[in-house]
């Protein structure tokens, strides 16, 4: 069963972020993904799943079913911003399938390319 698959991670859902409350006290992981980040207007990253180079985030265990659902209202899946796809994650030497959230349209939101593919929020003073 699909839903039963780790989850992949790249921005405010990382440990230490804005929103990582919301996957709880579940376990984390170093990852990868093949890929590209982008950082948009708004102040969030979106991952565009492509072989444009390396998004770095965490491979967090699985969460329950409920937890995706509570995830997918936050991504806003329902309005069509973010998709939830299975794609292969990198974590040290192995690759295994995960769900990630990606978004199609990052270029045309006015996102711009994070080009070390690693997501760091901008801090207001």
């Amino acid at each position: 069963m699909t839903d039963a698959l780790p989850l992949f991670v790249y921005g405010t859902l990382m440990a230490g972020q804005a929103q990582a409350g919301l996957l709880g006290a579940l376990g984390r992981r170093a990852a990868q993904v093949r890929g590209a980040l982008y950082r948009l207007p708004a102040g969030y990253p979106a991952l565009v799943a492509d072989d444009a180079g390396w998004v770095h985030g965490e491979l967090v265990d699985p969460p329950s079913a409920p937890v995706l659902a509570l995830l997918d209202t936050y991504e806003g899946v329902d309005e069509g911003l973010y998709r939830r796809i299975v794609c292969d994650v990198r974590v040290g030497l192995r690759t295994q399938p995960a769900w990630a959230y990606v978004m199609d349209a990052a270029q045309a939101r006015r996102g711009r390319r994070v080009e070390d593919g690693r997501w760091r929020p901008v801090r207001r003073r």
